[in-house]
């Protein structure tokens, strides 16, 4: 179940890319990197008289933190003491190991003994790391004696020159006694753990001559899978003479049970470290659990059921599930009893996730798959005669064809409208699995016994590795829609369509992730994955020149998944932690409204840089070279892209500033509407007749704007309204005073009032004033002047209209123009 990704390390300097984003030329870089190392590298000088006992107190306390520093770390001291036994057991197994070659094992023995070899040179390839970190503190550390040294040999030296007192000159010989001390102390923990490194590194190199060898057999036409390797089964004999002979050499079960408790004794701390993990993931396992009971799930779509269904039924599955499963990632080069057992420990576990998916009629088939599997098994961990394992083999064969007709006969019968989809996909699967099984006896029998391995392991590991995934699927599933549910259901308010939209998109790129996955692991089962890698390593590595530039068909998709990676990082990001609307992760810290988004936008931006010059470094590219064109960039602002770095530099100032909020309601420029998202260049406005104003963000900074919520969403409105002259004014600010506290909307505090302004030409001009929420403003204006209205008629107080007296002065020659006329 394991196979490993490499991925090419990626080393960048921070200074440099500092230099590039700001436009420093190479001259200016250079002289940076020289002011740098004046800083750091410490020049020793004498320590003057006055400051002499100070310092031989806190040179004290340095030698005694050194001190406590090699002390601290024995690792090493344990792997040297622990190493002959563990090189002990590597010449037995290599022994073993070229008495298995030469005994024509299958396959499968082929494959394992890779497996073992493997894992112990990742496990000492690990101690070799850890022994040359342990090699580079402590040379860190000589530095630091090496500096102390100097400088209080200069100071020994001063002292004597200014006739400093005796004690001062014996205080100092001391301190410089217990200087070398430590340091002879450091060679010789460096020496020692150079030269277990030494040995360790030697037998790396005898593992990785060993695991060519095996690999060279494994490719040889010896186990092609239509090599003819035994005679036909007629002609097999079953003498016994040799079994005394290859039992002692070949894997028993025995020998890996001892191979299995060896590897718990020297993974001990390991295991530590894992039992940790797996209390983490029972937490992580119980608030998924805890968000379905808290916050009520309610869909119509089966497969949001199911998901639901698997962690809130089945926690206790999906604990152990998830912890095998950490098992087999976490300890690498496991033995091959170890590995069983934890798959055997995800089959037992994934029955209670997936079986209740499963009809009545199929719920025998974890049985029939574990069974097998055992079956298959044992085949690494007994020794059978040559004869009898091919008999063995047969009967196997023989016994997964009638289990499957078995399994399958009632469906057989089934009309098409009562199949599920997975009785389907069994009903199909059949012929391949029966062509798989006649294969393997055919061959078995004509002694093509290579093509019987692998057909079987195929027959009996399909399974295994299909329902282990279709547990992964579900688990994972029920996880992404548990955080989902918990992240949306504990807002104030809750987008549903938003949030089904994104369930449903989550859980269709889960299942494509998890097929994938599946197809990687089918591959290695019929052994097909590391050849494959193998040839496109050699593709993807293949150089190409253009022009001055050498580049790879690797580096150009490390460039393109590094950018995608950052893009898809980001927006889960700004997801969880701002979400547009204050309510994401960080809502439990209640901080002040805009913090989240100004954190979100500072780790995305962080994100984005960086994952731009690591793309750039996975195309071999000198970043040192950019500095011309960081320059030509800002010749560039200075002259055309004044107004786009204004706006990058306003936004900002929007958002760390916080003059106006996403959500906040905001006036500018003779437009009113809603704050809808602040990006990098420009702000999104949306209006209350639905436009989407696209603003920059410079002229939100420069231009008078009104921001209307930004300490609170309470407005003020005011209601003109006239009175006749004959009316009561102190009847007239009774009622509206009444009209504005009784409507609901208006708040309590500060109160509603009514004004009496002027005498009008026509009326007594009165004025109403009501503080309301800014979101109902406008319909409360409405309803209380409609009460206005109403309690003015009730009360027969007329409101005027403005009335005009027109005068019309006759004209001299009026009657002369009427004659004219007539």
């Amino acid at each position: 179940m394991h196979f490993t990704l490499s991925s090419a390390s990626i080393k960048t300097t921070i200074l440099s890319v500092f230099l590039i984003c700001f436009g420093f030329t190479s001259s200016q870089a250079q002289d940076s990197e020289n002011t740098i190392d004046s800083l750091i590298v410490n020049a020793p000088k004498a320590i003057p008289l006055t400051a002499i006992i100070q310092n031989i107190q806190k040179t004290n306390e340095d030698l005694k933190l050194i001190e406590r520093k090699l002390e601290a770390n024995k690792a090493v001291h344990r792997v040297d003491s622990l190493y002959p036994t563990y090189a002990e057991y590597i010449d037995k197994q290599q022994e073993q190991t070229q008495k298995v070659l030469t005994s024509n094992p299958n396959r499968q023995k082929i494959e394992n003994l890779y497996t073992k070899w493997n894992g112990n040179r990742i496990y000492l390839t690990g101690i070799e790391d850890d022994v040359n970190n342990y090699v580079s503190k402590n040379t860190r550390l000589l530095e630091t004696i090496e500096l102390h040294h100097k400088t209080w040999d200069l100071t020994l030296e001063n002292a004597k020159n200014e006739e400093a007192p005796k004690e001062i000159l014996t205080r100092i010989t001391d301190l410089i006694k217990d200087i070398e001390t430590v340091n002879e102390a450091i060679i010789e923990e460096n020496n020692t753990a150079l030269k277990l490194e030494s040995k360790i590194n030697f037998k790396v190199e005898l593992i990785n001559e060993i695991m060519e060898e095996i690999l060279t057999l494994k490719t040889s036409e010896t186990y092609d899978l239509f090599h003819l390797r035994n005679e036909p089964l007629w002609k097999t004999s079953f003498s016994k003479t040799k079994k005394s002979s290859n039992t002692s050499v070949l894997e028993t079960a025995s020998d890996s049970f001892k191979e299995l408790v060896s590897f718990i004794k020297v993974n001990k701390s390991s295991f530590y470290l894992y039992f940790a993990l797996i209390l983490f993931l029972f937490g992580i396992v119980y608030f998924l659990k805890r968000g379905f009971e808290k916050y009520e799930f309610v869909t119509n779509d089966p497969n949001l059921l199911i998901s639901k269904d698997v962690i809130l039924k089945h926690p206790v599955a999906t604990f152990i599930f998830l912890s095998l499963l950490l098992g087999n990632i976490f300890f690498t080069g496991t033995p091959k009893l170890f590995e069983s057992f934890l798959i055997l420990g995800l089959i037992i576990a994934s029955s209670y996730v997936v079986r209740p998916q499963i009809k009545t009629q199929f719920k025998n088939i974890y049985y029939v798959i574990t069974f097998f599997y055992v079956i298959d098994s044992l085949k690494t961990f007994l020794w059978f005669h040559p004869g009898v394992y091919r008999i063995y083999l047969l009967l196997e064969a023989t016994l997964i064809g009638v289990a499957l007709y078995l399994l399958l006969k009632k469906l057989y019968k089934m009309s098409d409208s009562k199949v599920n989809p997975l009785s389907k996909f069994l009903i199909q699967l059949s012929p391949v699995i029966y062509i798989l099984v006649f294969i393997a006896v055919m061959s078995n029998i004509l002694g093509y016994t290579n093509l019987t391995d692998i057909t079987l392991k195929i027959c009996t590991h399909i399974g295994v590795i299909t329902v282990i995934f279709y547990s992964l699927l579900l688990i994972l599933e029920g996880i992404s829609t548990s955080l989902i549910h918990r992240h949306f259901s504990s807002k104030a308010v809750i987008d549903h369509s938003r949030k089904l939209a994104l369930e449903i998109k989550l859980m269709k790129i889960l299942r494509v992730v998890v097929l994938i996955f599946w197809f990687l692991f089918f591959l290695n089962m019929i052994e097909v994955y590391r050849p494959l890698k193998d040839y496109l390593t050699d593709v993807l590595s293949e150089p190409y020149s253009l022009g001055t530039i050498t580049i790879t068909i690797g580096s150009i998709l490390s460039f393109i998944i590094i950018l995608a990676s950052s893009y898809l990082l980001t927006t889960l990001i700004s997801f969880m932690i701002d979400d547009g609307d204050g309510e994401g992760i960080l809502k439990s810290l209640r901080l002040p409204k805009g913090i989240p988004a100004a954190v979100s936008l500072v780790i995305r931006y962080f994100i984005v840089a960086f994952g731009f010059v690591f793309a750039l470094s996975s195309l071999g590219m000198d970043l040192s070279k950019f500095n011309l064109l960081a320059g030509a960039m800002g010749i560039g602002i200075g002259f055309g892209l004044q107004t786009l770095i204004s706006n990058f530099v306003s936004g900002l100032i929007l958002v760390f500033e916080r003059p106006i909020l996403q959500g906040d309601t905001v006036e500018v420029d003779n437009l009113l509407g809603r704050v809808h998202k602040i990006g990098v260049r420009s702000s999104k406005i949306r209006t209350f007749d639905g436009a989407e104003v696209i603003v920059p963000n410079y002229n939100l900074m420069s231009n008078n704007l009104i921001n209307w919520t930004l300490s609170d969403n309470i407005k003020r409105i005011d209601i003109f309204i006239g009175a006749a002259y004959d009316a009561d004014p102190n009847l007239v600010l009774e009622i509206l005073a009444k009209a504005g506290a009784s409507h609901p909307n208006v708040l309590k505090t500060p109160p509603a009032r009514g004004l009496f302004l002027e005498f009008g030409d026509n009326s007594l001009n009165f004025v109403l004033q009501c503080w309301v929420h800014y979101e109902v403003s406008l319909v409360t204006k409405s309803e209380v002047s409609v009460a206005v209205y109403n309690a003015f008629k009730e009360a027969n107080i007329e409101i005027p209209f403005p009335q005009r007296d027109i005068h019309i002065k006759s004209m001299p020659n009026n009657n002369t123009l009427e004659d004219t006329k007539s």
